[in-house]
């Protein structure tokens, strides 16, 4: 156990011995308030995307900047975590990071560029990418091993009831007050992370004298360069299909590159050692399956509802209500399910489950009507619910102490970089089918994106059977 580990647990019982029992849930709310700030941020725009197309005159490939450019920035982001906590503690760089996203939120109400507005999207993903790595640092220091299912189980509200939410308030506004409304729905949310922070999240202070963890500059450089060229390829190639491919090929060769200096690098920002443990590589797949699944159907449902189904962008973020309270009920008793048996059958079954729920919305149509598609909506929040304890807890079970937070380190990259990848393709296919159907905002395109949806996870049980296997000996990573 490292000097700063052990004097973080120390303050961690100080902490239980001035608040008593209930502290590891209020710094369970606590933290969660920022997650819920930070991923509701990358999909409450979505419910204002077919006003903005219309004021900006943009088309699919480009309006999904806004959802890609904030995932990216937040998949880049998230591997500072680690870095910032070392050299300014983890309550100094929660806070500051909530101020932040505050700041990013407000200029974007302000903007009337669409450029400016994508390029403070980028900005608030870069900040909801430190935000969610810490949140899971507290979980494990203030639960036990056997109990942070329940733990995963409380903070998965924040992660995937935000998708479900957050839209419905985004709605409102944007019916009432416009697009630029949208922005402002999480600054309450951060402001009482921020009235909470400063009495139950641990300072976590380096220690005086300790030896800075150096910053891996150029792992930071090649992770933005890969994930810049291979998303803005990806996007320009209905537009510009050679300047497009080419982008896209740069990309993956500056990932490759990217791989192969964490691993020759002795202070990666993601460290690739732990991929050798047994059921680990798994789950890291599930987790990328599980990023494209959500975030590309919370970028298509809202779309659907309102130009497939002629929905309100009210009724649009409505729609998913029922599913939100179908997700918090499933959330209860996911977590100690996940505690109770193998974890891995419990993702499945909710892979399975949000598999069926595509598929029912890909069969929908504008008949369908409002409760039917909020039936279909419901089926894959008791997927989510069941997935996030599973795959959160199942993962970090198998890795050694004291090397948790690389693993959660990874597994938010994978299910970012999934989400960004699955947004990214799935506007590329839908701008690609309206165009060649002729038929632009069709119907088809978006009944067949969720079939798309539907495979990816269907694929993602393989991994999801794979995920087993014993946690290493204390010493395995660093031999």
């Amino acid at each position: 156990m490292s000097a700063e580990t052990d004097a973080r647990q120390r303050e961690v019982a100080a902490m239980f011995d001035r608040h008593g029992p209930a502290y590891r849930w209020w710094a369970v709310l606590t933290v969660m308030l920022g997650t819920v700030s930070a991923i509701m941020e990358a999909t409450v725009v979505n419910v204002a995307l077919p006003e903005i197309i219309r004021v900006f005159h943009v088309g699919h490939d480009q309006v999904q900047l806004l959802s890609t450019g904030f995932l990216a920035a937040t998949t880049a982001s998230m591997l500072l975590a680690a870095w910032a906590m070392q050299r300014f503690g983890v309550r100094r760089t929660f806070m500051g990071a909530l101020m932040l996203l505050v700041m990013f939120s407000v200029a974007a109400t302000l903007t009337d560029r669409f450029e400016l507005l994508a390029l403070c999207r980028v900005g608030q993903g870069s900040i909801a990418g430190l935000i969610q790595p810490l949140a899971m640092v507290v979980i494990i220091d203030v639960f036990p091993p056997e109990e942070r299912g329940r733990a995963m189980g409380a903070y998965g509200l924040g992660i995937v009831l935000s998708p479900a939410v957050g839209p419905v308030a985004g709605g409102l506004l944007v019916d009432h007050f416009g697009w630029r409304a949208v922005f402002l729905v999480t600054v309450p949310l951060c402001l009482a992370a921020l009235a909470l922070a400063p009495r139950y999240v641990v300072a976590g202070r380096p220690l005086a004298g300790a030896r800075k963890r150096p910053f891996d500059a150029i792992g930071l450089l090649l992770v933005v360069a890969a994930l810049c060229s291979l998303l803005g390829g990806l996007a320009a190639l209905i537009r510009q299909p050679l300047a497009g491919a080419a982008f896209a090929a740069l990309g993956i060769a500056l990932a490759l590159a990217f791989v192969v200096w964490e691993r020759s690098t002795l202070h990666p920002l993601l460290d690739f050692r732990i991929f050798r443990e047994a059921g680990f590589g798994a789950a890291v797949l599930v987790a990328l399956a599980y990023g494209v699944g959500i975030y590309g159907s919370t970028y298509l449902a809202p779309i659907f509802a309102q130009i497939g189904a002629g929905f309100s962008a009210y009724e649009a973020g409505l729609m998913l209500v029922p599913g939100g309270i179908v997700l918090a009920l499933v959330l209860m008793q996911a977590g100690r399910l996940a505690d109770r048996f193998p974890s891995n059958r419990v993702a499945m079954a909710g892979l399975a489950c949000f598999s069926v729920s595509a598929i029912l919305m890909g069969f929908s149509s504008a008949a369908t009507g409002f409760w039917l598609l909020a039936l279909w909506v419901a089926i894959g929040r008791v997927g989510l619910g069941l997935i996030i304890p599973g795959l959160n807890a199942g993962a970090l079970r198998l890795l050694p102490y004291g090397t948790e937070a690389a693993g959660s380190a990874s597994i938010n990259f994978f299910r970012q970089l999934g989400g960004a990848l699955g947004v990214t393709l799935l506007a590329l296919f839908l701008e690609g089918r309206e165009r060649q159907l002729n038929a632009q905002h069709g119907l088809r395109p978006m009944q067949e994106g969720f079939f798309l949806i539907a495979f990816v996870y269907c694929l993602a049980l393989i991994p999801a059977w794979l995920m087993t296997g014993r946690a290493a000996s204390p010493n395995s990573v660093q031999e």
